[in-house]
């Protein structure tokens, strides 16, 4: 697993705008939070948007239970980073890893969906994550969504979790014109 340090060229990539945020690593029981957070179990179909070195999917998968995972990463190395984390934890038969922007993942059919970017790498999925099945929930690792209120929230090393109903988001990108200003705007930055 990716530890410590920062990745330089993942942040200069972002500073210049066209990343939904620089790679951090989520801490492991900082990922189990989340994981407990969104209640994820069996039934699940995990996506995890900017997946970096593929920690979350390993866990949903190995200590949830998740049925399947997939993983969104644009950075080549860590996406290939992720896939190796992956065989070697044995679960590339349950978890992809897609080397592709965030903002074009297909989640049909996922129950459940983990973020760690920033306000504005969250602002620019609300229209793709208004799309998913009702019954999904989304849980982010620090940054809330502008707008939309959380449906239940946790602290894990020191900071806040936060989960969202797809529901209120659906209903929050389709009833918001401030927010769709604010996400027009975050999207022209990232160009």
């Amino acid at each position: 697993w990716a530890e410590g340090g920062l990745w330089l060229g993942s942040w200069l990539r972002f500073a210049v705008g066209n990343r939904l945020a620089p790679f951090v690593p989520t801490p492991i029981p900082v990922c189990r939070a989340m994981l407990r957070l969104a209640r994820v179990g069996p039934q699940d179909r995990l996506a995890d948007l900017g997946c970096g070195d593929g920690r979350i999917l390993a866990l949903a998968v190995n200590e949830f239970g998740a049925r399947s995972a997939v993983g969104y990463e644009m950075d080549p190395s860590l996406a290939a980073m992720a896939r190796a984390n992956m065989r070697s934890e044995g679960v590339d038969n349950r978890v992809e890893v897609r080397e592709q922007d965030a903002c074009t993942a297909d989640l049909s059919g996922c129950t459940v969906v983990t973020l760690y970017l920033t306000v504005s790498g969250n602002l620019q999925l609300v229209d793709l994550l208004a799309k998913l099945r009702p019954d999904a929930r989304v849980v982010s690792f620090h940054w809330e969504f502008d707008g939309i209120e959380p449906i239940d929230t946790a602290k894990a090393g020191g900071t806040s979790l936060y989960l969202f109903d797809s529901a209120s988001i659906a209903r929050a990108a389709a009833a918001s014109a401030p927010l769709s200003f604010q996400r027009h705007k975050a999207s022209k930055r990232s160009r």
